[in-house]
């Protein structure tokens, strides 16, 4: 019980509500009941349970959003519902994972409780967050969005910093609550670890400049899925955003770019000449570049198409000056994962749009320096933006589709992981939405302009210069290099045992 109130407790840090601070000691009635487990020396397969009904908790409540999502352009909406009890079932799997290997960590490697808790959750949070399938939604440290003194952890170690200050606190409220000897010094330590993290990230705000600099202005049209992707509505929509655009240039300061979001007019605009010729003729007279999300293909020497969810730079005459094809595709929803290894499952049809991923990196020019790219889902990934940043990227622009969410926590959700994005990389952040969320950030993560969702709006601000250069932009996510040292130790610690819990597993 104690393990499903854990998870229920943790999961409401996530809503779009005041609660992040629920995250700093949500942990501490699973872990309660697994430093029992501990000490019981019971088998390791109870961890594991304990661990997959507090996984279950937190995702079923967490994800709810999925029950939630549109279903104008799906076939079989039904499947919202098995779809959100099998994605919480899912990922339940890696809350018994992380207590798994605490429990293993604990009694075979020899690691004080508290420090295989450390090691085995961010351990399995790192899993969680890599590869195709990586899922990094729900990571801790994102609980702590409103609190932007903590989130200049991030600029230290990224989001895991912030998910590792998060177990730390738990952990020394755990031992406060079970050792009577050692509370003090626990609640006092408690206390320090709780209040340095926002002394400090205060002092960085307080000295950090107000934005100044070129001015952006990003259009959130409010197309909704049923119209968006309809042939008969392509010239509404495409007027829609044209109409926008043509407002926001009357505006005082005049934008010096003009930023639509993902798949913006749910057309091949740069391939269907009619709109082309529409875009190039407004940006003629309103002598301004424009950036915007589109679906693309190009012919193959075979004669078969590659179909990308591409964005690109239009200039102030028209003419497309580069393009980027997005490199992190959404798993069944852009694409079956695990193409490379086997190829036939391209030829499997289950309603995914099976776009072909981008290769790298590409920056755009603009007057306030150029900018990388994050499409939707990638923006949840701090090595992309990285990698953008240390190729150039001045500030960042993230183009978005939430209109499946409707007026869902995932909105917010979603937006505040690409506010991390910025924070890490000490760069401006720019993300336009087609329903929101759309807003500007500065490098510091603080919102300077916002729109409401579900809103024809249109958010003009300024692009602040990035700030210093980041420890995580320089040394990249080096709370998994302490994490894969602590393995290494844990594994020669095992191999020294035998391997062997002589008291059963």
């Amino acid at each position: 019980m104690r393990a499903l109130a854990s998870g229920l407790l943790l999961a409401s840090a996530f809503l779009p509500l005041p609660l992040g601070w629920l995250a700093w000691f949500g942990l501490v009635p699973f872990l309660l009941a697994l430093a029992e487990l501990h000490e019981a020396r019971a088998p390791l397969r109870r961890f594991f349970t304990a661990g997959y009904l507090f996984g279950f908790a937190f995702y079923l409540v967490g994800l709810h959003w999925v029950a939630l999502m549109s279903t104008a352009a799906m076939t079989m909406p039904w499947l919202r519902y098995p779809a959100w009890i099998a994605a919480s079932a899912y990922l339940a799997l890696f809350g018994g994972l992380a207590a798994l290997f605490t429990g293993w960590l604990a009694r075979r490697a020899r690691f004080a409780f508290p420090v295989a808790v450390l090691v085995g959750f961010l351990a399995v949070e790192e899993l969680r967050g890599g590869g195709e399938l990586g899922f990094p939604w729900f990571q801790l440290g994102y609980s702590q969005h409103a609190y932007l003194p903590v989130v200049q952890l991030a600029s230290l170690g990224s989001v895991s910093l912030v998910t590792l200050w998060i177990l730390l606190l738990s952990v020394l409220a755990t031992v406060a609550i079970r050792r009577r000897a050692g509370r003090p010094l626990a609640l006092a330590s408690c206390a320090v670890a709780l209040a340095l993290p926002w002394a400090w990230g205060s002092a960085v705000l307080r000295a950090a400049p107000a934005a100044k600099g070129p001015e952006v202005a990003l259009i959130q049209a409010n197309i909704g899925i049923d119209m968006k992707w309809s042939p008969q509505a392509q010239e509404r929509v495409i007027a829609r955003f044209l109409r926008l655009s043509d407002e926001a240039m009357r505006r005082s300061p005049r934008p010096d770019l003009l930023i639509w979001p993902e798949t913006a007019t749910g057309s091949y605009l740069t391939r269907q000449m009619d709109q082309r010729l529409r875009v190039a003729g407004f940006l003629i007279s309103a002598n301004v570049p424009l950036f915007t999300g589109y679906p693309d293909y190009t012919r193959l020497e075979s004669g078969a198409l590659r179909y990308t969810n591409s964005a690109g730079m239009l200039r102030g005459d028209g003419m497309l000056v580069a393009q980027y094809d997005k490199r992190h595709l959404v798993p069944f929803g852009e694409r079956l994962p695990f193409q490379w290894l086997f190829p036939a499952l391209g030829h499997i049809d289950l309603g995914q749009a099976e776009w072909t991923p981008g290769r790298g990196s590409v920056l755009f020019p603009s007057a306030a320096g150029p900018f990388g790219c994050l499409i939707c889902f990638e923006s949840i990934y701090p090595d992309l933006a990285r990698r953008d940043v240390r190729a150039g990227a001045r500030w960042l622009v993230n183009i978005t589709n939430d209109a499946w969410f409707g007026r869902s926590a995932a909105l917010d959700q979603h937006a505040a992981m690409a506010v991390f994005r910025g924070v890490e990389n000490h760069v401006a952040l720019a993300r336009c939405g087609n329903t929101g969320v759309t807003l500007v950030a500065d490098p510091w993560g603080r919102t300077r302009a916002r729109a409401p969702i579900q809103q024809e709006a249109i958010v003009a601000a300024a692009i602040a210069p990035p700030g210093p250069p980041t420890w995580f932009t320089r040394l990249g996510d080096w709370p998994l290099v302490l994490l894969i040292a602590a393995l290494v130790v844990a594994a020669v610690r095992a191999a020294r045992e035998g391997g062997v819990d002589r008291h059963g597993a």
